[in-house]
């Protein structure tokens, strides 16, 4: 098994002497549906969307726990057999904790685990996610190949894109003292010519 990175989201579950590696990689992301599905599968798992439907929510925390395994994982979500008669194979981990463990997949896989970093401007809601414009930015900025960035989770992106590009906070001018620097450079220069 290749080494678990659990800084930016990857974890095991070690049951019946089996390994089962949890990755929230860009390419796990969209196999939970179309950009504007993944958004409302994060808005379900946080709570925004719950309308009462317990089984919805608890049916997205095994769908996230499916995509982002990189095993057939029904043990841990469980699952129904037999032929003429269907029998229910509970998991063999609680409800609550595979909404955990999904909070946190797509925490790691969508949003990224940084601290908050100052900006000029507040970042806004979106209602799709789209992996490729991040999977491109890392290929485009960080040099890197398509593949190894189709398997970088979100957090694993932001801190790369921190060590390539770091944020010095003390060099964030606000929109109005860059319009009166400028001014007053136009001035100056207004003066000399």
């Amino acid at each position: 098994m290749k080494p678990v990175i659990t800084d930016v989201g990857e974890f095991v579950i070690h049951t019946e002497n089996v390994d089962y590696l949890f990755v929230p990689s860009f390419l796990n992301m969209t196999k939970l549906g179309k950009p504007d599905e993944i958004v409302e599968i994060f808005s379900m798992l946080f709570g925004e969307i719950n309308d009462g439907n317990f089984a919805s929510v608890i049916e997205c925390a095994d769908k996230i726990l499916e995509a982002c395994c990189t095993t057939d994982c029904s043990v841990i979500t469980g699952y129904i057999k037999g032929g003429d008669e269907l029998v229910n194979v509970e998991a063999v981990i609680p409800v609550e904790d595979k909404l955990i463990l999904s909070q946190h997949l797509l925490k790691h896989g969508l949003i990224g685990d940084v601290p908050p970093k100052k900006t000029s401007e507040d970042a806004g809601y979106s209602n799709e996610f789209h992996a490729k414009k991040f999977v491109y930015l890392a290929v485009a900025h960080l040099g890197m190949r398509d593949l190894d960035a189709w398997n970088m989770s979100m957090t694993a992106f932001q801190e790369a894109m921190e060590a390539k590009f770091p944020a010095n906070d003390k060099d964030i001018i606000s929109q109005d003292d860059y319009d009166s620097a400028m001014s007053y450079a136009d001035s100056v220069v207004g003066l000399i010519s």
